[in-house]
């Protein structure tokens, strides 16, 4: 692990009450910030966080205090090493859902990210884009300049690409288009150097079905077959977090860039609507502390935290923060509203005739895992450069090529009534923006991928619906932040997911009955093993399926205040001065692929835009 002490506060940056930064940027303690004057403080230092500091940084004379609830993760083999994934020790625990009501009434776990970093230290490491037609999407439904041409330069800006061996690539079907990468950005972008055999047969078990082989994803069509790139520096194989990227990166140079961890936000304070600063919690001690914020107060703690810190600061539907006491200072209905997640579902089996080795066998056979992990430490291509228990190819298509039957589930969706969807009684700018956002989705069905199929080449493949038009809630429960949210995923309360869901799960047995597949001797053990009657693998899938895939997002949206929208295109929240929110919260509706990527980029261009309002670019 990196460290670094405190310093002395010698050196005063930027408009300070009084002198806070040290010689290079630096963890400080709760009371070093205690009292003092920022110009820029950000509440969350997960991805977008410490992309925004990074980037706010860069002016001299510009200081910036990043308050982070996590630690400084330790560098553990959990999080460094792809072959050894562990993301637990870092994991927000225990964080729970609601019953939900579309699933039995069961509660389930709410990944996400709790250290200094976020979801970059805790994630499988995928990093790749969605199709143009879904940034395109946000802008038509009010995210003004969050088109796919528009957010090009920040994808590229976000990354440093790495082609792959020539001739590796070759061997495995891996392509990519140079066109539209970027080389000299923070995140270092690469693929595996390694891949199970087993990898051929799904690939040639997808193109024998007709799925299209795609050059690269990340050129605006993330659609098809494809090999997944990672958030990892091929020169030592190890994550590429927003820690090291954003933070690590610039340590040596930084005097105006601090980062408080350990220590949560727990409301934004205000002068009439104008954000002056925060009110912090130092999690060892107990102690509250204040901060103030010359310039702006971010809010960057993700599509649970950051929706959270609003309703405790009078941000939200104001009937429901008066019900807790809490004065209005803004009434926005659709904080903690539009909770999007992919549905996950894990389809298990039993391989027969399995070629050796396989995505399962690092943790199967410990003479073959310490061979594997031999070859890792002496930097020579190994099983331990794929993320442990995943696969390195995902298929994603649009609805049409999951199904032949796409008529009939468009028409099912088009039948639902919205209202009724969002409990009956919902807030009429809330179900503005539902109805808009469901006309687009809808539309859109059979373009853009609405789900995928990952299989490790183990035991275990992987279901994903990833346009789900069901939607959740982040309500608080408490007066205090330390008190977790009311989070409800209300998955499945759509029935059109569970019907993609149905589709997908019917494609996947396709696919394990391909004679590239099916040679090796797939016997399905998990969800629906022998079952043929749909109403019956319907409830085998509502009993497995998981509401979350840790992909979290759109409880602040990006869209016009009258469709119950919480920012304008400039990240800034309605009603306010001061105050903006930077993080995958803002987004309309969830990308069909990982989140990643796109949160990088949304950041990056965030950056830009808050530095153009205050005279820094």
């Amino acid at each position: 692990m990196l460290s670094r002490v405190v310093l002395g506060l010698a050196l005063a940056v930027g408009a300070y009450a009084r002198p806070l930064a040290g010689r290079y940027a630096q963890r400080i303690e709760s009371r070093a910030a205690s009292n003092g004057t920022y110009d820029f403080i950000i509440a969350g230092g997960g991805i977008a966080g410490l992309t925004v500091a990074d980037r706010l940084s860069e002016v001299a004379n510009v200081s910036v205090l990043v308050i982070e609830y996590g630690p400084f993760d330790q560098r553990d083999d959990g999080v460094m090493i792809p072959g050894a994934y562990f993301p637990v020790p870092y994991l927000w625990l225990p964080l729970m859902s609601t019953p939900q009501t579309a699933l039995g009434g069961a509660s389930y776990l709410v990944p996400a990210g709790r250290v200094v970093g976020g979801g970059s230290v805790v994630n499988a490491m995928f990093f790749h884009r969605s199709s143009a037609e879904d940034y395109d999407a946000w802008d038509k439904l009010g995210a003004t300049g969050w088109t796919w041409k528009k957010l090009l330069p920040y994808f590229k800006k976000s990354e440093t690409f790495h082609a792959p061996d020539s001739t590796y690539a070759a061997e495995h079907n891996l392509t990519w288009d140079e066109s539209v990468h970027g080389f000299s950005g923070p995140v270092q972008a690469s693929y595996a150097p390694y891949d199970f055999p087993g990898a051929a047969n799904f690939y040639n078990g997808a193109r024998s079905l007709g799925v299209q082989a795609r050059e690269d994803p990340n050129a605006g069509d993330a659609t098809g077959i494809f090999h997944l790139q990672h958030s990892v520096d091929p020169k030592t194989q190890t994550r590429s977090s927003a820690r090291i990227n954003h933070y690590d990166r610039v340590i040596d140079s930084r005097p105006n860039y601090h980062v408080l961890p350990n220590s949560i936000v727990g409301k934004v304070i205000f002068e009439g609507t104008t954000a002056v600063g925060v009110e912090y919690i130092d999690r060892a001690s107990g102690v509250t502390s204040t901060v103030r914020a010359s310039k702006e107060v971010i809010i960057s703690a993700g599509s649970v935290h950051s929706p959270q810190i609003l309703q405790l600061s009078g941000i939200g539907d104001a009937s429901q923060l008066a019900a807790f006491g809490i004065e209005s200072v803004v009434d926005l209905p659709g904080v903690g509203q539009n909770l999007q997640d992919h549905l996950n579902l894990k389809v298990d089996y039993n391989y027969t005739s399995n070629v050796f080795p396989d995505g399962g066998s690092l943790q199967s056979n410990a003479t073959y895992a310490a061979e594997q992990r031999a070859l890792y430490d002496a930097g020579k291509p190994s099983a331990f450069d794929i993320t442990a228990t995943t696969g390195s190819q995902i298929i994603q298509l649009p609805l049409s090529n999951w199904t032949s039957d796409s008529a009939s589930i468009i028409a099912l969706a088009k039948s639902q009534d919205p209202s009724a969807l969002l409990g009956g009684n919902p807030d009429p700018t809330v179900l503005s923006g539902f109805k808009k956002q469901r006309e687009i989705i809808i539309s859109n069905f059979d373009t853009v991928a609405i789900g995928d199929i990952s299989w490790n080449t183990g035991p275990e493949t992987s279901i994903y619906v990833t346009r789900p038009l069901s939607r959740g809630t982040v309500k608080l429960n408490s007066t205090s932040i330390l008190v977790d949210p009311l989070i409800d995923f209300g998955a499945i309360t759509d029935p059109t997911d569970l019907e993609m869901l149905l589709a997908i799960y019917l494609k996947n047995r396709e696919l394990m009955a391909t004679p590239d597949i099916a040679v090796l001797g797939p016997i399905e053990t998990t969800p629906a093993p022998g079952l043929t009657d749909l109403e019956q693998i319907k409830t085998a899938l509502k009993a497995n399926v998981a509401p979350s895939n840790a992909h979290m997002c759109c409880t602040n949206a990006m869209m016009a205040r009258e469709d119950g929208g919480v920012v304008d295109p400039q990240n800034r929240v309605y009603g306010t001065k001061g105050l903006s929110v930077v993080d995958a919260s803002v987004w309309p509706f969830v990308v069909a692929g990982g989140p990643q990527a796109s949160v990088y980029a949304g950041a990056e261009k965030a950056a830009d835009v808050i530095k153009a309002r205050h005279g820094l670019l």
